[in-house]
């Protein structure tokens, strides 16, 4: 279970204990109430597939097609339930996570799906804990660009090169949350629903 000290630094609140980066989006006087939601992480002791990634490919299945949306370690739970059944997964939304080497069999399979991957900033901007922003965000970069070679509809969406400044890794949580909110919704009904062009308020 990850200490206060240690969820500060890795979900990039700051760049040390209790010190917010100046543009930081994450409310951090509700970082308390943050701590609260932590529970232990017991994914290593789960069977080996996850038993979520069927899981989420039969409910996508059952809801006669769903896109499917992870974040953080689960992050990239949308992909392994796409290679388990691609049938009833229409889009892909995959938030801040570590994206593991795929085979060419694999990218064949998730090519078919359109596929977004999103990340905050301040990627490099931490240093120490469990995980590598940067080398996350790089691994990521490269799953986005075999996907591209191999005939997919893959993109990146890193939210400092669109001007979006401050974002931590819990961006459901950050202030500005509705507005990314917006931007998926928006790649949803570009790339899934092939409705270019809508506008959102």
């Amino acid at each position: 279970m990850a200490t206060h000290q240690t969820s500060w630094t890795l979900f990039r609140f700051g760049p040390t204990f209790n010190t917010a980066f100046p543009d930081e989006q994450f409310p951090v006087q509700a970082a308390d109430e943050l701590y609260k939601q932590m529970i232990p992480d017991l994914n290593a002791v789960l069977p080996a597939p996850n038993p979520t990634w069927k899981n989420m490919a039969a409910l996508a299945v059952r809801l006669h097609g769903a896109v499917l949306v992870g974040h953080s370690e689960s992050g990239f739970f949308p992909e392994q339930a796409a290679l388990i059944d691609s049938s009833g997964v229409k889009g892909i939304v995959s938030i801040e996570m570590p994206c593991p080497a795929m085979t060419a069999a694999q990218l064949s399979t998730l090519a078919k799906i359109p596929v977004l991957v999103m990340f905050g900033d301040h990627l490099g901007d931490v240093q120490g804990g469990p995980v590598s922003w940067a080398s996350s965000f790089d691994g990521c970069q490269k799953f986005v660009q075999q996907m591209k070679d191999a005939g997919g509809d893959a993109e990146m969406m890193h939210l400092p090169k669109l001007g979006i400044r401050g974002n931590s890794h819990m961006l459901m949580q950050d202030k500005n949350n509705l507005q990314l909110a917006d931007l998926i919704l928006g790649w949803i009904d570009d790339h899934v629903e092939g409705k270019k062009g809508v506008r959102r308020r």
